[in-house]
């Protein structure tokens, strides 16, 4: 059976290695772009309440502030992994659906990458580990222009979905409710009924399987909601708390606070600087 992680202190700023994947206790977000590039084997993900199998030879892009999960590893997998601030994407001048679709949690996939020169992993790698300003700035120069080559060419179709994951029915139907349903007003027996258990059973079998509660689980996806209102919109605060799904704004701030550690204020504030210097937000 793969060796098992928990998600502890996210990965912060530009950073990569080369390693095999972990299945991972829990879903987790961060605050940067999340590049895999699966070397061998491939990797199923739970992202977007849906189970996504990343094959040998795919890059995979995803805003990693959307809810995301290992829940699954080929043997002998091995693969590239790399984030990026968030805030530099936001200052590529990357084409406006492209950009929409990150900020929307998509997993986005380019197969066959390497066979095409688009993701030259191990020279990141090298260019990351040798701390020269140079090469740093000409891996990041790189990425943008994979990222570019990306929403200007064809990529492949999404990850398709993996029917013979680890996850059973039951509780992908409760996933499916989750992603389709967390801006309202949910109870943790509203979102097992269309499994048909009950509500206890239904959420000791969400826990057991994702090691995460519903709870947890409902308030990851209403969080990665508000991030995307505070870099794509002009409201105010108090409202993305409450179009997110969160019933009080104290529980949001509090909620972002042990999710993000700091405040919504202050992520907007970096999102906008981003957004100013591509020349404005995807809206503008």
């Amino acid at each position: 059976m793969p060796a098992r992680s928990s998600p502890s202190a996210p990965p912060f700023g530009f950073a990569g290695e080369f390693r095999a994947p972990t299945v991972m206790d829990r879903a987790h977000q961060h605050q940067e772009l999340e590049i895999n590039f699966v070397t061998q084997g491939a990797i199923i993900y739970l992202v977007g309440g849906q189970i996504r199998r990343i094959p040998q030879g795919q890059l995979t892009v995803l805003w990693a502030a959307a809810p995301h999960q290992v829940v699954a590893v080929e043997k002998g997998s091995r693969f590239y992994w790399f984030t990026i601030p968030f805030a530099w994407v936001l200052q590529w001048k990357l084409p406006r659906p492209f950009l929409e679709r990150l900020l929307k949690g998509r997993l986005i996939g380019w197969p066959d990458a390497q066979d095409r020169g688009l993701a030259p992993c191990e020279r990141w790698l090298e260019d990351l580990r040798s701390r020269d300003a140079l090469r740093l700035r000409a891996a990041q120069l790189e990425i943008e222009a994979c990222l570019l080559r990306m929403a200007r060419g064809r990529p492949g179709k999404p990850p398709k979905p993996d029917t013979g994951a680890a996850s059973p029915t039951a509780v992908q139907k409760m996933l499916e409710a989750i992603a389709r349903r967390y801006t309202e007003r949910l109870t943790v027996a509203d979102i097992v009924a269309p499994t048909g258990l009950h509500p206890n059973y239904g959420s000791a079998l969400f826990r057991r399987t994702l090691g995460v509660t519903i709870s947890d689980y409902l308030k990851q996806h209403r969080l990665f909601h508000a991030r995307r209102l505070l870099a794509v919109s002009d409201k105010k605060i108090i409202d993305i708390a409450l179009e997110s799904g969160f019933g009080a704004p104290s529980r949001f701030y509090e909620a972002f606070l042990q999710a993000y550690g700091t405040s919504p204020k202050s992520v907007r504030r970096e999102l906008n600087r981003g957004n100013a210097r591509r020349g404005g937000g995807v809206n503008g």
